[in-house]
């Protein structure tokens, strides 16, 4: 070979190089999540090794405000304490001692310094930034380079995620053993992304590629729990005998398909759910409904009742000596603003059938968890966990409790299945009614709608008796057609009436008939007028009817 031809081969080399790194930077997927912020550098300057190396790990998981607040912190213990917390809000199971997130995320983090490691920060290259977002892959593939009079393929991997159904291609451009990711993988002919498709499922598509086995880089013990992805079935593959009967150019065209997809979809997840972990994926929820009604309690407290309600059609019943049975447990911690534990409490629900190959009770199995907490800012944790088949209902939500004090004030409005009277020690008693809750608040026509509330502040007369009104309107929240036009919304029923009781604590139940009423959401608004001092106090929710 000249002189002058090997200058033109370098200069294409170089050429090729150039673009490369130039579509790189356009062509990068969105990571949002991982941004970094004028000022991180200096900051970070001040942490320890080992919490530059935390904070490497946590920055796929952290926002900016998040960075900011972490990195602005004095000392390393407010740090410790820091990440403590942010822990415990991403805490899958919080009423269980686990943290599965944070287990799975922090073997990750150590795999990819592992396996992955430079030097330079984060400690990894893009590989390791992989397999912190969404774990060990189901295929890893070795792809090797090569270079043309006009064109260069660098070496590389490929890797794919089949539950995700996501392929992500790395490259090792400065041959360095530092990966990047794949330069624009989409600009390639269709039959060369068919080629790729193929050499990750069949290892057919090239004599340029090869399987890296989890044993060659990992020990069993390493890789247990982040590889568990749930594989699903692929819906095509196209094999040898279907080649034979297919026209070429319809395999290519459905296996390019097929690859722009799985491609497509990791710049979708890197944008949209930058971070995916095993545990996300295999679970199957249990579905729950829940709501939280506040009544006051003792001195300065407030008796807070977490209420369930779980469709029996979904737990499992197993059968023994003649009897179907299942069993629920229910779990609830609440946090204060800074993600101390305040308090925890837990219920259990039980469901027993003699006879029979079904359960044939109740549609939906109503539970309550009741816990005694100060006026304040609260986050919940609520866990329901079917004791037979190991399923759980997981949520979270944001609790502020206002005081209940001696002024004229009302409880929450509490849906109810029934209301009954009882002398009995019964379960959701309170006082001489029970009220079992009904949080789905969704109510068949013509069964009635079952309410209850307490009145706090009344004013009382010489002998202690309280005189009052109560009101109440049920406001539709959905204008209804009358032919070509919608009507205005007015109120579908209302009605007041007068009554009294001793002592300025009053208990109220009502129940409204449905006939009156449509399917569609409605806003139930209750007033008490104190007839003494002629205060009013108001209050209102919403709730369902199904036809």
């Amino acid at each position: 070979m000249t002189h002058r031809m090997q200058e033109k081969r370098s200069s294409i080399w170089m050429a090729a190089l150039l673009a490369s790194v130039v579509c790189l930077v356009l062509s990068a997927p969105t990571r949002s999540v991982s941004e970094s912020f004028e000022g991180e550098t200096d900051r970070l300057r001040k942490l320890t090794p080992q919490e530059r190396f935390n904070y490497f790990g946590l920055q796929y998981v952290m926002n900016q405000f998040q960075k900011k607040h972490f990195l602005g912190l004095g000392t390393g213990g407010e740090r410790r304490e820091w990440i403590e917390r942010f822990w415990i809000d991403l805490d899958p199971t919080p009423t269980t001692e686990a943290n599965e997130r944070r287990i799975e995320h922090e073997k990750r983090v150590r795999l990819a310094r592992k396996l992955f490691s430079k030097k330079k920060a984060p400690g990894w290259d893009k590989r390791g930034e992989t397999l912190i977002r969404f774990g060990w892959p189901n295929r890893r593939i070795e792809t090797f380079g090569n270079i043309g009079f006009y064109r260069m393929i660098p070496p590389g991997e490929i890797w794919y995620y089949e539950s995700l159904d996501m392929l992500v291609e790395f490259h090792n451009f400065s041959l360095s053993g530092e990966f990047v990711y794949a330069i624009n993988p989409l600009g390639r002919t269709g039959r060369e992304n068919a080629d790729r498709w193929k050499s990750v499922h069949d290892m057919s598509g090239s004599g340029n590629v090869r399987e890296i086995l989890p044993v060659e880089v990992l020990s069993l013990e390493e890789i247990e729990d982040i590889v568990a992805f749930n594989p699903d079935e692929i819906d095509y593959i196209a094999d040898s005998d279907i080649r034979i009967r297919q026209p070429k150019d319809l395999i290519a065209i459905i296996e390019q398909e097929k690859y722009n997809r799985s491609v497509n979809n990791f710049y979708k997840f890197m944008k949209e759910q930058p971070l995916v972990y095993s545990f996300e994926i295999e679970q199957d929820l249990l579905p729950v409904a829940f709501d939280i009604t506040a009544f006051r309690g003792g001195p300065g407290t407030i008796r807070t009742e977490i209420n369930f309600e779980i469709p029996s059609s979904e737990v499992n019943f197993i059968r023994k000596e003649g009897v179907l049975s299942a069993g629920i447990d229910l779990r609830v911690v609440a946090w204060d603003i800074n993600m101390k534990e305040i308090e925890r409490g837990g219920d259990r629900i039980n469901a027993a059938q003699k006879g029979g190959e079904i359960f044939i009770g109740p549609s939906h199995l109503p539970g309550q968890v009741i816990l005694t907490l100060k006026p304040g800012y609260y986050r919940i944790g609520i866990e329901a966990y079917d004791t037979n088949s190991g399923r759980r209902g997981v949520y979270r939500t944001n609790l502020e409790l206002a005081p209940l004090g001696e002024t004229l004030g009302l409880s929450d409005i509490q849906y109810a299945s029934s209301i009954r009277e009882t002398t009995e020690n019964v379960k959701f008693a309170k006082g001489n009614l029970q009220v079992v809750p009904h949080p789905l608040r969704a109510y068949r026509r013509p069964f009635p709608v079952h309410l209850y509330f307490e009145i706090y502040g009344l004013d009382t007369d010489k002998a202690g008796l309280a005189f009052y009104t109560v009101e109440y309107r049920i406001i539709p929240l959905e204008k209804r057609r009358k032919g070509p036009v919608f009507e205005d919304i007015q109120p579908a029923i209302s009605s007041r009436f007068e009554t009294s009781g001793f002592g300025g604590r009053q208990v109220q139940r009502l129940t409204i008939a449905t006939e009156n009423l449509w399917k569609g959401s409605f806003r139930l608004v209750v007033s008490v007028k104190d007839r003494r001092t002629f205060q009013v106090v108001e209050g209102g929710s919403k709730f369902s009817i199904l036809d």
